[in-house]
């Protein structure tokens, strides 16, 4: 099946329009993953165990688009949904990324964020095996309406070219995965590279997602996509993951919960926010306007029969604080654990919007980790 569907995708579907608005909650990337032509690991999103930095370099065009928000080249790859517009529209819209070694790539994913841009007349890729100096061609392809999925033949670079052609495209995140054929070291290896590991968890069914009921203590979710975090269209969906409303007689916060098949090493994380705020209205960042905590265990911890729901309450459960948030503005949140270690429990905890339902949610996230950290060598908060 895999070899049928991958012919289909190279010689005659082209790009494929999986993420089509007929219906928001489904995983359209779910089938591709399961027949081997999707990748996991985000080759563009690889961080140093010993700085928390990013080890892919961008380069861009220097002026960008600033209404709304807009953002540098890098915003590209930094999982917070804030789009990056070259200020000139005479200039043709080309992003340059340096892969810190060379990796065996076979798709491409780009989101476009909503209002006010138009996906571009045709993307073209390019990739280089000598960090630039020289480029071949590894596919060009008529855009589609929304957001854009490529499956190409799997081809080994250690650079990448990207150039969209016509329009405007106001671009807010790319992913470009490894071919699933060839393992990377998700925990960092020789060269001291970690890459996000949730997601290929997630598709091998390693994860279980709990969501808070409503009780006395906690809110139940309501409407958005609360159950895949780990889509590569999340990072800039506003209504993705999630947002919630007490149903009547429920508690004042929600959470989310990932039960993981073992433990495994985590040093960094990032939760991705949605950069939907227009005119008057919130921004709807997690913790902009209210609380939010991200926690790790080893075990099979329950907040649910807590209760209270407060870092003391949550704590006193064994849950290990890793972060807390309260009003900061930041769309991508990347952050060091405070104590990093191996973990099998994720948490996320947060506060019911202040004004509506809609005023504190998330949309995506990572974790990142090393297997043998140096000893003595704290990593700095990451800023990727």
């Amino acid at each position: 099946m895999r070899t049928v569907l991958t012919l289909a995708l190279l010689f005659g579907l082209g790009s494929l329009p999986v993420f089509g608005d007929e219906n928001e909650q489904v995983d359209h990337e779910l089938p591709l993953v399961k027949e081997g032509v999707l990748g996991t690991v985000n080759v563009l999103r690889e961080l140093d165990v010993k700085t928390g930095k990013n080890r892919v370099t961008v380069k861009g065009a220097a002026d960008f688009s600033r209404d709304w928000c807009g953002g540098p080249a890098e915003c590209t790859i930094d999982g917070g949904a804030v789009s990056y517009l070259q200020a000139k529209d005479s200039e043709p819209w080309v992003v340059t990324y340096t892969l810190p070694s060379l990796r065996t790539v076979s798709s491409l994913v780009i989101f476009y964020a909503g209002r006010g841009g138009e996906p571009p007349d045709a993307v073209r890729l390019e990739g280089s095996v000598d960090g630039g100096t020289t480029w071949f061609a590894v596919f060009k392809s008529k855009s589609w309406k929304t957001d854009f999925l490529k499956c190409f033949k799997p081809a080994k670079v250690n650079a990448l070219r990207l150039t969209q052609e016509g329009k405007a495209p106001r671009t807010a995140e790319v992913f470009v995965y490894a071919d699933p054929d060839v393992s990377l070291p998700l925990f960092g290896g020789k060269d001291s590279g970690a890459f996000s590991f949730l997601r290929d968890l997630w598709y091998r069914g390693k994860i279980k997602l709990i969501k808070s009921p409503s009780n006395g203590t906690w809110a139940a979710h309501s409407g958005g996509m609360p159950h895949v975090p780990f889509m590569s269209k999340i990072p800039g969906y506003h209504a993705a993951m999630c947002f919630g409303e007490g149903e009547k007689g429920g508690g004042n916060r929600l959470y989310v919960r990932l039960d993981l098949d073992k433990a495994y090493p985590m040093n960094f994380g990032l939760i991705g926010c949605p950069n939907a705020g227009e005119g008057t209205r919130p921004k709807q960042n997690l913790a902009e306007m209210c609380r939010a905590e991200l926690y790790t265990a080893n075990g099979n911890l329950d907040p649910s029969q807590l209760k209270g729901n407060s870092i003391e309450d949550l704590t006193g459960q064994g849950w290990v604080l890793q972060k807390a948030w309260d009003k900061d503005p930041a769309v991508s949140k990347g952050f060091l654990l405070q104590k990093p270690g191996k973990y099998n429990q994720i948490l996320i905890v947060w506060d019911l919007g202040a004004y509506s339902v809609m005023d504190n949610f998330w949309s995506h996230l990572e974790m990142f980790g090393s297997e043998m950290p140096d000893a003595g060598v704290a990593p700095r908060n990451p800023q990727t």
